[in-house]
C-alpha cells in the first residue's frame, strides 16, 4: 500500500474510525427520524432495526478508533453484509435509495479493507490509531476561546 505522506498508517487508521463513526451517526439518525414518524423514511427501510445497527456501527468505529483488529474486521463484515443487503434489496424493489446505500456500504469495506493491513502493522510495532478527531478540535478551540 502506498502511503500519502501527510497521513501516516496511525492516521490513516484514525480516518478509517472517523468514517466508520460518521455512517453509524448518520444511519442511526436517519432511523430515529424515521422512528419519529416521518413516513418517507421508514418505507425506505428505516426503523428499530436500523437504529440497532447504527449504535453497532458506531461502537465498532470507536472500537478501530482505540486499536481493536477484532472491530475492525467485525465492521469489514458487517459493511459487507449490509452491501449484499441494499444490492438484493435494489434488484428486487429497482430504488435509487437501495442503491445509494449500496453504494456507501462498499466505499466502507473498500476503506476497511485497505485498513486491515495498517491495523497490523501498527499492532505489530506497538502503535495506536490517531484518536483524534478535527470536530472534537473544532469545538473544543471555540468553547476554550470563549
Amino acid at each position: 500500500m502506498v502511503y500519502n505522506n501527510k497521513y501516516t498508517p496511525e492516521k490513516m487508521v484514525g480516518r478509517t474510525a472517523n468514517l466508520t463513526i460518521f455512517l453509524g451517526i448518520l444511519y442511526t439518525s436517519l432511523s430515529i427520524v424515521a422512528v419519529s414518524g416521518i413516513t418517507s423514511l421508514s418505507t425506505r427501510g428505516y426503523g428499530i432495526q436500523s437504529i440497532i445497527i447504527g449504535c453497532t456501527i458506531v461502537g465498532l468505529g470507536y472500537g478501530i478508533r482505540y486499536g481493536s483488529k477484532a472491530c475492525l474486521y467485525m465492521a469489514t463484515v458487517l459493511f459487507g453484509m449490509l452491501a449484499a443487503y441494499f444490492m438484493y434489496n435494489f434488484l428486487i424493489n429497482k430504488s435509487i435509495n437501495s442503491i445509494v446505500r449500496f453504494a456507501f456500504s462498499v466505499w466502507a469495506v473498500s476503506k476497511l479493507t485497505g485498513t486491515i493491513p495498517v491495523m497490523a502493522r501498527l499492532k505489530a510495532k506497538g502503535s495506536s490509531p490517531d484518536r483524534s478527531s478535527r470536530y472534537k478540535d473544532f469545538f473544543l478551540r471555540h468553547t476554550q476561546h470563549k
